[in-house]
């Protein structure tokens, strides 16, 4: 059966249209803006494969618990965290997206947040994640003679079991962007779903 993944900000557009491209079949996309949505159902009502709707990621009882295999989100918990009610809001979306994946599915949280700042919230009561870190350099950011970013790039980077950065680890870029692979622990499940390899190359969109 094709995965199912649901990405939680259609800001991103052009990831999704790529994973199209590359042959996902499944991808649900919501906003919260209806204008935004109108807009993209429009623009994509010739790819049957993108869906769109508007829809709080604080509530998204639309859906069913365990809908999801993969849940992509760029941006959006940013977006959370500098509204009123950051905490609330956060745990709340957290919480939904906690349900809406299946055992073994993965939440990939693309964020400016470092460990500090975010692993508190994913750890939340409630969730219980596999949590593997990269950590991607803006695109156009030139590495210091000597270093391999694009080794940096394919390789996760470890936490301690608070869940911080290691000590004295310095990072390349202090304007990169960091992704959590969140897999969800609890039940089973036949497999993980595929990471989008779009990811990458549509970080700054």
């Amino acid at each position: 059966m094709p995965y199912i993944y649901l990405v939680v900000i259609i800001c991103s557009i052009v990831m999704s249209e790529d994973m199209v491209k590359d042959g996902y079949v499944d991808i649900m996309n919501i906003d919260i803006s209806s204008v935004v949505v109108e807009m993209m159902r429009k623009k994509y009502a010739h790819v049957p494969q993108l869906k769109y709707m508007q829809m709080d990621v604080r509530d998204m009882n639309f859906f069913q618990d365990e809908s999801f295999d993969c849940v992509i989100d760029k941006g959006t918990l940013d977006s959370l965290m500098c509204g009123t009610d950051a905490p609330l809001s956060v745990s709340q979306m957290l919480e939904e997206v906690n349900r809406l994946l299946r055992p073994g599915g993965i939440y990939m949280l693309i964020t400016y947040g470092d460990p500090s700042v975010r692993i508190p919230h994913l750890n939340q009561a409630g969730c219980n994640w596999k949590i593997v870190l990269y950590i991607i350099p803006r695109p156009g950011f030139e590495s210091r003679v000597g270093c391999s970013s694009a080794k940096s790039i394919m390789e996760p980077v470890p936490l301690t079991e608070r869940g911080l950065l290691p000590a004295g680890f310095v990072l390349e870029d202090p304007d990169s962007h960091y992704i959590y692979v969140c897999k969800k622990m609890h039940g089973s499940f036949g497999g993980a779903p595929q990471i989008p390899n779009q990811v990458g190359a549509t970080i700054a969109q």
